[in-house]
């Protein structure tokens, strides 16, 4: 009976045990499985994993679709140089008449000029009273550029460039001085802006981990490098303390107490009920993605960001609700869903701003482009050596990345920081 009892204990144990291994087992998996089209790891980490296309098939062919209009490069206004084809005498030997209508093609070519401009004091005397004179050369206060392109021209020694990297910092901090203006105005217009964008990645500064942050619309953009993540850097840079519009952002916790709106990004949100859906096999997760692109087609359906009709809102709203709370029974005894589904029944305004406001997107996407291109330079440069570059770079790039979003030409925009530097 003894012998009986104790082989009992040892099953319910070994029972006890395999279950343990097993939600190990399921939880180790799931870390192998993830990837960056199911949870926040960048795309760098998939390695050569080939990620599975969500995107639903169309049955379409690929490219411009029958009655797309396309979209083509303006013709500039100002030619510099016209070419006409005329064709004079026709087949028949008589001579062709042409109309005022023709068809146009511009070949654009960016041809870069230095202009030296030498002056030259000479010393001179007067024959009659025999009295010297000695003209003076111009002050340099107009003529920074030029010494600075001779400086530039006799560090160029044995047809190869010499020029200290130090000298060329220089010439950067200088140019980044005089974006101070400018990044004021763009201060002003995020504070005034209906929506903002607000995101940051991290940036190596020597040993040290930092931070460059982006605040940004469609018009503007604005960069702030900082060594801190959190609220003290985002009252640095000198807006979302006072701004009271509506913020997309993702779940970050010192931007949840900000005076203004929010937006959450819903793409973070469906990253991570495809997870639920794909690697714990969730009912009320795969009823949820569907919901949300759902939601987000149908203010997409006249082609342009619509705010939807109350009862639609009050649907989707309703939905929402009813899919958490069947996520909920359905995780009961599953402790890896709870925190997902909380946060999305706590923040669900967030989650749903975009169905009543035409103005709000449905993502954070504008940030994370802005953002995309500082990872292309670590990737290429490495990490900054000093503490002024980030800021420096934060500054030229604020200036460039704006002017690109209103299509402003960079290269005369590049030249107009360079003058009088």
């Amino acid at each position: 009976m003894l012998e009986l009892d104790n082989l009992k204990r040892r099953v319910s144990f070994l029972e006890q045990e395999n279950l343990e291994l097993r939600d190990e087992n399921k939880r180790l998996k799931a870390m192998l499985d993830t990837n960056s089209s199911n949870s926040s790891k960048p795309p760098s980490t998939d390695g050569f994993q080939k990620i599975f296309n969500s995107r639903e098939k169309t049955g379409r062919m690929p490219g411009g679709q029958k009655g797309h209009k396309g979209h083509f490069r303006d013709l500039y206004n100002n030619p510099t140089e016209i070419i006409e084809h005329k064709q004079k005498f026709c087949e028949c030997g008589n001579e062709i008449l042409y109309s005022e209508k023709f068809a146009a093609k511009q070949f654009v070519d960016v041809e870069l000029k230095v202009n030296i401009i030498e002056h030259r004091a000479f010393k001179g005397k007067c024959p009659c009273c025999k009295k010297k004179h000695e003209n003076e050369l111009p002050q340099t206060e107009g003529c920074v550029a030029v010494d600075r392109l001779n400086q530039f021209l006799h560090e160029v020694s044995n047809g190869k460039l010499n020029i200290s990297n130090g000298t060329i910092i220089n010439w950067l901090n200088e140019i980044a001085g005089k974006t101070k203006d400018e990044i004021a105005q763009y201060k002003k217009e995020l504070l005034e802006s209906a929506v903002n964008h607000k995101d940051e990645t991290s940036l190596d500064v020597g040993t040290a981990l930092w931070w460059l942050h982006v605040l940004s619309n469609k018009t503007t953009t604005l960069y702030h490098a900082n060594p801190k993540r959190g609220r003290e850097a985002d009252e640095a840079m000198g807006v979302l303390s006072l701004f009271e519009n509506v913020l997309v952002r993702d779940h970050f916790g010192a931007l949840l107490n900000l005076p203004c709106e929010h937006q959450e990004c819903n793409a973070h949100i469906l990253r991570y009920l495809k997870a639920a859906k794909e690697l714990r096999k969730r009912e009320y997760a795969e009823q949820m993605i569907s919901l949300l692109v759902t939601a987000h087609r149908e203010t997409l359906a006249s082609g342009q960001k619509t705010k939807l009709p109350l009862e639609r809102v009050a649907y989707y709203e309703k939905e929402y609700d009813r899919i958490l709370d069947a996520g909920l029974i359905e995780c009961q005894h599953h402790k890896e869903d709870k925190p997902l589904i909380s946060r999305m029944k706590k923040f669900a305004s967030a989650h749903l701003l975009f169905l009543s406001r035409a103005e709000v997107p449905f993502d954070n996407n504008l940030a994370e482009r802005d953002l995309r291109m500082i990872k292309t330079k670590t990737k290429v440069s490495g990490c900054f050596r000093g503490d002024q570059g980030p800021h420096t770079f934060a500054a030229i790039k604020s200036v460039l990345s704006t002017a690109r979003k209103r299509s402003q030409n960079l290269f005369q925009k590049t030249l107009s920081l360079l003058a009088g530097v």
